[in-house]
C-alpha cells in the first residue's frame, strides 16, 4: 500500500521509540489531532501486518510497535522504498467531497487532479469509490466526458453530508477551539490542511458570531442540550446560514412543518433563526425554522439519566423494555431491575428515535473506544436494534449511545454480584484444605475470603466472620450449614457448591433486607420518603373513578370537555378548557391508542391540575384516533392521568409507574372487566410493590 506524507512521520516515530508514544505525544510532534492519529493508524494496521509487526494500544491511549528488530528494519525499508503522496486515499475522498457541495457547476476532473497532485485516473477511481458511499445518504454524482463531475441531491442531503464529513474527521470539543485559534491568529495548534479544508465549508466567522449569539438565547432553549448536541446546533447554524447566502434553500413538508409549529422547540427555533437575521442581515425561509426545529427535538439531553420525562409513551416504554429483556438473555446478565438503565434509555429513545425517521446527523465521538471497550455487547446491542426497529437504519453512532447506557449497567450488575467469605475445613487445617483453598479461588471468583482451618477450630468462629463453610469431611454440626467436597474438586463437586452458594445467596439477601433501618440510613428520612411515595398512590388508587359517557355523535374535543368538566367539579382541574386544549395538542404530536387493545392512554402534568388522577372512561360510541404506532384504531375506553405541574419527583415516578402497567396484558385484561373495585385492586397491588421497592427492600439488596 502506498503511505502519505504523515503516515510516513508517525511510522518513523514509532520506529524511533521501542517503549511506544501515547497518541497526544506522536499529535503534538506531527502537529495534527489526536483523531487524526487513531485515524491514521487504524489505516496502517494492515501494513503492520503484511510485516509481522502488531500495534499494540495500551492504556492511557499509548500505542506500541511489537515485532524483532529484522521485522522494524523491514518496515522501514519497505516504507523508504515507496514514493509518498500528499494525502491519503480517504482523505482524498474527503478534499473531493468538499469541492463538489460548495461547486454551484461542474467540477474538472483535471482540476481536481491538479490540487490533489494526483492523476485524472487517480480521481476518476476516486469517484468510483465514493459513489457507493454517496448513495446511503441520498446523493449521486453526475459525470461527463467534457462536463465534469457534478453533486445531486436534495439541499438537506448535502447539508447531512457536510455535517458527516465534519463529524467524522474533526472532533467535538476541539472544532470550535481549532477555528477560535486560526480566526485569532494564534500559534498553539497548527491545523493540517484537511482540517482546514473541511473548515471551508463553513466560514469561521460566521461560527463564532452564531456561537456567541446561541450563548444569549441558551436559557430559551427547551432543555439543556448535551455538550455534542449544543455543538452541532452552533455548527447547524453557521452552515444554514453560509447556505442561505448562497441561494441553496431546502423544501420543507408543509404537514410536517405544521405538525411542528405546534411544539415548544418550535417557538425556541423562530427566537434563534430572528436572532440569526439580525446578526447576518438576512432573511430565513420557513423551512429553515422547521428544520431547526428537528435539530432541537432530536438533541440529546444532558444528564438524561437524572431527568424524569413524564408523561411518556406507553409503547416506548416498550421498546425500552424489550431492548432490555433482549440484551438481557444474549449476555446472561440480570438488567430488568435496573431502574437507572429503565429509565436512562427510556429518555434517550425519545429524542434518539426521531433522530432515526428525521435522518438527523448524529454524532458520536467516542464510537471507536465503545465498540473497543465493549464488543460482544456493541453486537448484541446492533442486532436488538435491528429486530426492534426494522423500519430504521440505526448507525453505528446511535448503536454506541445505548451500548454505554447497557454497558454501566452490565458493570453495576458485576459489583452488585453475591461476595461470600468461605471457612475451608480438613481434619488439620493444612493439606488438604490447602489444595481445596487453591482450587476454589480458580473456579469460584465470587468467594472472596478463605480461612483455612481444623475441624476443631470450626466453631470457634463468629458467624458473622463468614458466609459459607466447604469441607473435606463431614463435620458435627448442621448439614444444612456446610458442603462437603473432595480437596480435587471434581465437576460435581463444582455443581453442588454452585448450588450450596446459591441457597446461601438467597438467605444472605434476606439478611440483609431484615438489617433494622438505623444501621443504614437515617429513620427519620426513609419515613419521609415511604409517606411521599405511598401518599401519591394512595391518592391515585382512592381517586380511581370509571364512568360511561353517552357520546353518539360527538367529536373528541367534545368529549374531552366533558369528561373534564366533571373533573373540575371533582375538584382535581381547575380550567377544563385550558386542560382539553393541552391534552388534544399533545394528541396530534402522536397517537394515544394502546395497540392491540381498544384504549388511548390522554397524560399530562400542567398547571391547571390540582391532584394527581387516573381515571377511566368507557364509551358507548368508540371513537376513530391514531395508535402509538400511528395506525387508525377504534376507542372505545380512555384512560386519563393526571399530574399538576410541579408534581413531586415521587409522584411523577408513580405516575410512570401506572403508564408502565398500561401496557402489561395482564393489567389490560383486568380494565376490560370494566369492574372498578377488581381494578383499583390490581393497581393497589402493583403500586404497593413498586413503593417497597423504591423505599425498602431494593434499597439493600
Amino acid at each position: 500500500m502506498s503511505v502519505s506524507s504523515r503516515q510516513r512521520a508517525i511510522i518513523e516515530l514509532l520506529l524511533q521509540e521501542p517503549k511506544g508514544w501515547t497518541v497526544g505525544g506522536i499529535a503534538a510532534q506531527i502537529k495534527v489531532s489526536a483523531r487524526t492519529i487513531l485515524r491514521e493508524l487504524d489505516s496502517l494496521e494492515a501494513l503492520f501486518h503484511q510485516n509481522g509487526l502488531e500495534l499494540v494500544r495500551k492504556a492511557g491511549s499509548g500505542v506500541e510497535l511489537l515485532g524483532t528488530d529484522e521485522q522494524k528494519q523491514q518496515l522501514r525499508i519497505a516504507v523508504l522504498q515507496q514514493a509518498t503522496t500528499e494525502f491519503t486515499a480517504e482523505e482524498r475522498h474527503v478534499m473531493i467531497l468538499c469541492s463538489l457541495l460548495e461547486a454551484t457547476e461542474p467540477v474538472k476532473l483535471i482540476s481536481l487532479a491538479i490540487d490533489l497532485k494526483v492523476t485524472k485516473a487517480t480521481i476518476s477511481h476516486d469517484l468510483d469509490e465514493l459513489e457507493s458511499k454517496l448513495a446511503s445518504v441520498e446523493l449521486s454524482l453526475l459525470r461527463k466526458r467534457g462536463y465534469g463531475v457534478e453533486l445531486l441531491g436534495s439541499e438537506s442531503a448535502k447539508r447531512r453530508a457536510i455535517s458527516r464529513l465534519i463529524a467524522d474527521h474533526l472532533d467535538d470539543h476541539e472544532l470550535i477551539g481549532i477555528i477560535k485559534d486560526n480566526i485569532q491568529h494564534k500559534s498553539m495548534r497548527d491545523a493540517d490542511s484537511l482540517t482546514e479544508r473541511l473548515l471551508e465549508l463553513i466560514n469561521k466567522e460566521k461560527l463564532i458570531k452564531v456561537e456567541n449569539a446561541l450563548k444569549l438565547l441558551e436559557h430559551d432553549l427547551p432543555y439543556p442540550l448535551a455538550d455534542s448536541a449544543y455543538i452541532g446546533l452552533v455548527t447547524h447554524l453557521a452552515l444554514t446560514v453560509e447556505r442561505v447566502e448562497k441561494g441553496e434553500n431546502i423544501l420543507f413538508d408543509e404537514t410536517t412543518l405544521m405538525e411542528l409549529s405546534q411544539t415548544m422547540e418550535y417557538q425556541v427555533a423562530q427566537k434563534i433563526m430572528k436572532q440569526m437575521e439580525q446578526l447576518f442581515q438576512i432573511e430565513m425561509p420557513t423551512a429553515e425554522i422547521g428544520y431547526i426545529t428537528m435539530h432541537l427535538r432530536g438533541a440529546k439531553l444532558r444528564n438524561s439519566q437524572d431527568e424524569w420525562l413524564w408523561p411518556v409513551n406507553a409503547e416506548l416504554m416498550d421498546m425500552t423494555q424489550r431492548l432490555i429483556q433482549f440484551c438481557e438473555e444474549r449476555l446472561g446478565v440480570s438488567l430488568r431491575d435496573d431502574n437507572s438503565l429503565f429509565h436512562g434509555l427510556l429518555t434517550h429513545l425519545e429524542p434518539a428515535l426521531y433522530r432515526l425517521k428525521s435522518k438527523l446527523e448524529i454524532r458520536n465521538p467516542i464510537l471507536n473506544q465503545i465498540k473497543s471497550n465493549y464488543p460482544e455487547l456493541f453486537a448484541v446491542t446492533r442486532e436488538a436494534c435491528s429486530q426492534l426497529f426494522p423500519d430504521l437504519v440505526v448507525p453505528d453512532e446511535e448503536v454506541g449511545y445505548l451500548v454505554m447506557h447497557i454497558g454501566a449497567a452490565v458493570e453495576r450488575s458485576k459489583q452488585e454480584q453475591q461476595r461470600y467469605r468461605a471457612l475451608v475445613v480438613c481434619s488439620s487445617g493444612i493439606g488438604s484444605s490447602k489444595i481445596l483453598a487453591t482450587r476454589l479461588k480458580k473456579d469460584f471468583p465470587e468467594i472472596v475470603s478463605l480461612q483455612n482451618l481444623s475441624v476443631f477450630d470450626v466453631g470457634r468462629i463468629p458467624k458473622s466472620e463468614y458466609d459459607v463453610i466447604i469441607s473435606t469431611i463431614p463435620l458435627p454440626i448442621n448439614t444444612l450449614e456446610y458442603v462437603v467436597v473432595s480437596p480435587l474438586l471434581p465437576p460435581d463437586d463444582i455443581q453442588k457448591i454452585k448450588v450450596h452458594l446459591h441457597q446461601k445467596g438467597k438467605m444472605l439477601s434476606v439478611q440483609k433486607e431484615m438489617i433494622t433501618p438505623a444501621t443504614i440510613e437515617q429513620p427519620l428520612k426513609r419515613l419521609r420518603d415511604t409517606q411521599r411515595y405511598t401518599s401519591y398512590a394512595v391518592e391515585l388508587v382512592d381517586g380511581l373513578q370509571i364512568r360511561t359517557w353517552a357520546n353518539e355523535g360527538q367529536n373528541i374535543e367534545e368529549l374531552m370537555l366533558q369528561i373534564c368538566t366533571e373533573l373540575r367539579f371533582s375538584g382535581i382541574i381547575q380550567q377544563e378548557e385550558a386542560v382539553v386544549e393541552k391534552l388534544l395538542q399533545r394528541e396530534k404530536l402522536g397517537g394515544l391508542g394502546i395497540p392491540g387493545t381498544s384504549m388511548a392512554l390522554f397524560h399530562g402534568k400542567y398547571e391547571e391540575v390540582n391532584k394527581t388522577s387516573f381515571t377511566i372512561h368507557l364509551l358507548r360510541e368508540p371513537i376513530h384516533l391514531k395508535s402509538m404506532d400511528e395506525q387508525e384504531m377504534s376507542v372505545r375506553m380512555i384512560l386519563l392521568l393526571l399530574g399538576p405541574h410541579d408534581v413531586g419527583k415521587e409522584g411523577l415516578e408513580v405516575l410512570s409507574e401506572i403508564s408502565s402497567m398500561l401496557i402489561e396484558e395482564e393489567m389490560q385484561a383486568v380494565l376490560e372487566t370494566e369492574e372498578q373495585q377488581r381494578i383499583a385492586e390490581y393497581l393497589a397491588e402493583g403500586l404497593f410493590a413498586f413503593c417497597l421497592k423504591k423505599t425498602g427492600l431494593e434499597r439493600k439488596r
